[in-house]
């Protein structure tokens, strides 16, 4: 996945970017991402990788669903 590079190369902030098909639907794609701070995240949302994304998917994507998590130690 072209965006899941580009996120881990261009956005510092961004620790890990997976994306999966799950092997029950493969209608769908799901995400999981993990990223230094909250202002990392801000960055990422507004980055040129994910524009490019919303434009390649504008057909193709129905919903998207985002949950905000914080580590447990």
């Amino acid at each position: 996945m072209t965006s899941a590079r580009a996120c881990l190369k261009d956005e510092p902030g961004t620790l890990q970017f997976e994306a999966v098909l799950p092997r029950d639907d493969l209608s769908r794609i799901l995400i999981y991402e993990v990223y230094q701070d909250d202002a990392a995240f801000e960055d990422h949302r507004a980055a040129a990788s994910i524009k490019q994304f919303r434009e390649e998917t504008a057909d193709t994507v129905i919903k998207v669903i985002a949950t905000r998590c914080t580590p447990i130690e």
